[in-house]
């Protein structure tokens, strides 16, 4: 399998910065050659970048937009020639442009699920969440539930049904996120129901029947804080990585896996930053180890 990995070094709408800094420090610890020790051919790395001419100052969310829209570019781009997609992020809000990306490779009417590692809901919106923080919301803009100017920034033509969305792992939820959640019929599945398998291979093969690619997202703060010590966002009980790489494992399965995305490394912090680069470099050899395939592009698309 070819693989390409597509960099998006920014915290929010801020380059190098904080968790920004991940993936840089990932290439530089040889992620393309674990790429190849498993096998693949793997076709070097692109970084997406916001043009200063894009910015608009004091509009974060339609800068992390425009930036999504870069990085939906060479998504796209990769997708149509057949490679798998690998994107490596600062933080959460990047996986708009990924799945804009995918959208327009394989057409916006596609039906596409999203399987989402993450200690937190990521379904906030403006009314529902206490901080306001952006990285609090990914996945309730993918939804359509918040943030258009956000997706139409990013290129985003038709948001994600919530049944086509499953959330893994996650165990730390604003009150009125947690209400909203179960207003819509996206699939949670708890950390210690990942950890017995069988409930995550139902729901995993419950989308799989339902779609015709999926993009996977983990957020490393999905793991026990400490595997990730640096963690910006850590929430105890967290998943170990063979829990993590079995899951991934059987939505490998499916064969419809068409991109994966790992944000939040914070390569910060002394032993405790080099903790996490560490782990999260397991994390990608056992990944990488399970992803053998990606699915064809649909025959009008990508000829």
């Amino acid at each position: 399998m070819r693989v390409h990995v597509v960099t998006v070094p920014y915290r929010y709408d801020q380059p190098d910065e904080g968790l920004g800094l991940g993936p840089s420090r990932l290439l530089e610890e040889g992620l393309l050659d674990a790429i190849s020790a498993a096998g693949h051919e793997q076709t070097g790395s692109s970084e997406a970048c916001l043009p200063d001419d894009a910015r608009e100052q004091g509009r974060t969310a339609v800068n992390i937009g425009r930036l999504g829209s870069e990085t939906a570019s060479l998504v796209a781009q990769r997708r149509t020639q057949g490679e798998a997609v690998f994107v490596v992020a600062g933080d959460d809000t990047a996986t708009i442009g990924v799945v804009a990306g995918l959208q327009q490779a394989d057409g916006a009417g596609t039906p596409l699920g999203i399987v989402w590692f993450d200690a937190h809901g990521d379904f906030n919106t403006p009314e529902t969440s206490y901080s306001g923080i952006l990285a609090g919301m990914p996945l309730a803009i993918l939804a359509g539930l918040a943030g258009p100017r956000w997706r139409e920034a990013a290129g985003i033509v038709v948001p994600i049904a919530t049944d086509r969305i499953v959330l893994a792992g996650a165990r730390d939820f604003d009150e009125k996120e947690e209400v909203l959640l179960r207003s819509t019929e996206v699939h949670r599945v708890t950390a210690p129901d990942v950890r017995a398998k069988a409930p995550f291979t139902s729901v995993i093969g419950r989308l799989a029947s339902s779609v015709s690619i999926i993009y996977v997202n983990i957020d490393l703060d999905v793991l026990d804080p400490r595997l990730v010590p640096s963690s910006t966002t850590p929430s105890p009980n967290g998943l170990e990585i063979d829990d993590v790489a079995e899951a991934l494992g059987q939505v490998m399965a499916t064969g419809k896996v068409a991109a994966v995305s790992i944000t939040s490394l914070n390569p910060l912090g002394g032993q405790r930053g080099a903790r996490a680069v560490q782990t999260a470099h397991e994390l990608v050899a056992q990944l990488m180890a399970r992803w053998t395939s990606v699915p064809a592009l649909p025959a009008t698309y990508g000829s």
